[in-house]
């Protein structure tokens, strides 16, 4: 699969949150300066068509200056033999994901009854339900579609209790998206009030969840209507897998995770859980390294 993420477009987006991207060879990096003059280096989802091995020798043999480490993040289902490569060349496990490693998507080569068929008792049962409700679809990106949208979104962070994306980045990433025809927002909504938004990409074969929000009501169970008419849509696109992104590791054990409720939704659509083989670090400078993972984990607390 191709990643939106190693797009020019995406890169100068990212530019706009205070990286720095370069080309190296066929990839894309993207480069982060920090206090002392110390810097860190990112490429991101790399898919599986060999680019990767050029890159990696010229970074391994770059001396730029108070460079800590490389990343590099892989786009490829895991497995103990590809993880064992990399371990051979020289790279550590990530301490944390950028875009997350353990995935559900639902392969969208079926037909929409073969897809409801897939689902859980549960998620086809809202699905229905939600339809008696005659909810109203609504497709766009457009300055007012991307303010409900956030609203949406904050009302879920608050809810969810973690700290949400400002609406600054939400208009410059529809934008983006709208300029390079690489997404959508749907809304559903009941007589004029908005219950659940999503801000969708199109990309390489892939339709992404990025965002979404819902409103207090559940009995309506547009969440779940919404997603639908998501996976519909990327059907007609011509698209073969619905990414909802992030899930709890598995298999799963009894420690309680804070992605378990997303899991169980997430899951309720069916498809299979993945995990890719995710990011994995050059280390370019032992003890910044350990320095730099110590003030993130104090920051930002790692998922386990």
């Amino acid at each position: 699969m191709a990643s939106m993420l190693q797009t020019e477009f995406w890169a100068k987006f990212k530019e706009s949150s205070g990286w720095r991207s370069n080309k190296y060879g066929q990839l894309y990096g993207l480069s982060r300066f920090l206090p002392l003059r110390k810097s860190i280096l990112y490429f991101p989802e790399i898919p599986q068509d060999g680019r990767f091995s050029d890159v990696f020798k010229d970074i391994k043999g770059d001396s730029t200056p108070g460079r800590i480490f490389s990343r590099f993040e892989f786009l490829e289902l895991w497995s103990p033999a590809l993880a064992g490569r990399l371990v051979r060349l020289g790279l550590v496990k990530a301490f944390e994901d950028v875009q997350p490693e353990y995935r559900q998507w639902l392969l969208l080569d079926k037909s929409e009854q073969e897809l409801l068929k897939g689902m859980k008792p549960k998620g086809r049962y809202n699905i229905y339900l939600a339809k008696k409700h005659h909810l109203k679809i609504d497709w766009g990106i457009t300055d007012q579609s991307v303010k409900i949208l956030f609203e949406l979104y904050d009302q879920t962070a608050k809810r969810a209790n973690f700290r949400g994306r400002a609406l600054a980045y939400f208009q410059l990433l529809a934008k983006t998206l709208a300029d390079n025809q690489a997404g959508d927002i749907i809304i559903v909504s009941k007589d004029g009030q908005p219950l659940a938004a999503l801000l969708l990409s199109f990309y390489g074969g892939v339709c992404s969840y990025l965002y979404g929000g819902s409103g207090d009501d559940r009995n309506l169970m547009a969440p779940y209507l919404t997603h639908w008419e998501a996976i519909r849509e990327a059907k007609k696109r011509g698209l073969t897998v619905y990414d909802l992104l992030a899930i709890a590791p598995f298999p799963s054990s009894a420690k309680s995770h804070p992605h378990d409720g997303l899991t169980r939704f997430k899951t309720q659509f069916g498809g299979q859980s993945i995990r890719l083989l995710g990011s994995w670090d050059l280390v370019q400078s032992h003890f910044w390294y350990s320095l730099y993972k110590f003030v993130e984990r104090r920051r930002r607390p790692a998922v386990q």
